[in-house]
């Protein structure tokens, strides 16, 4: 499973312009009045414009370079100040053999970087840049019902990394064990890492594989669809 598309929600549509433009140096390969698209990597971030004030938190990944965590991290400490966590602007994940770092966007959704050490490939470019982002690692979807949004996934593929049952009360990481990307199946209220915001149920829009659109609308109501080939 590969997520190759995402469509978050909000309503700071020009301020999110700026950020990722400004800060981090992505360009827009696509806009209009009410969304605009980057590309990270091989994959696409598309941000546009909500229709309502409805309160919204988002969490995602990107993959770097398997031996570029040192230079992401001086790179991204200049446009935006990273967060912490006792003490620490930094973890290292043994089970995963991955390191990662976090920040705010304008909306302050909890942006992540990751190098997974043992399957992101390596790069020899002198300075790092946001050229270097490979593709999406993470994205989340907060629902209510973690468990039954769990079975309609299952229908389409989509299962728990470790093959275990959902857990109704945690992070549930979706898709095929030893990947670079995963679907984030989390319950609404889970503290994310170094950040003291919780997980809300969003509006949000994912394409995976070029196959299937996995979509929460902005009634909060689930739903898959098939792309039509």
């Amino acid at each position: 499973m590969r997520i190759t598309e995402a469509t978050l929600y909000t309503n700071r549509l020009d301020e999110m312009k700026r950020f990722y433009t400004e800060r981090l140096g992505l360009s827009v390969s696509e806009e209009d009045l009410a969304s605009f698209r980057i590309n990270l990597g091989e994959d696409a971030l598309v941000f546009q414009e909500a229709k309502t004030e409805q309160e919204r938190q988002y969490h995602f990944a990107i993959n770097i370079p398997a031996n570029r965590f040192k230079e992401a991290k001086e790179w991204i400490m200049s446009p935006v100040p990273l967060l912490t966590e006792d003490g620490e602007d930094e973890i290292y994940f043994e089970g995963i053999d991955a390191s990662s770092l976090y920040f705010y966007d304008a909306d302050e959704n909890v942006i992540e970087l990751i190098a997974r050490h043992s399957i992101n490939p390596e790069s020899n470019i002198e300075s790092f840049s946001s050229n270097e982002f490979l593709g999406i690692g993470e994205m989340s979807l907060t629902v209510e019902d973690p468990s039954l949004v769990a079975k309609a996934l299952e229908t389409i593929g989509v299962r728990r990394r470790d093959a275990n049952s959902i857990d109704p009360r945690h992070l549930n990481f979706m898709g095929p064990p030893n990947h670079d990307t995963y679907m984030l199946l989390v319950p609404r209220g889970r503290v994310w890492l170094f950040s003291p915001k919780l997980s809300i149920p969003s509006p949000i829009q994912m394409v995976l594989d070029q196959q299937y659109i996995v979509e929460m609308d902005e009634k909060l109501e689930f739903h898959i669809h098939s792309i039509k080939k």
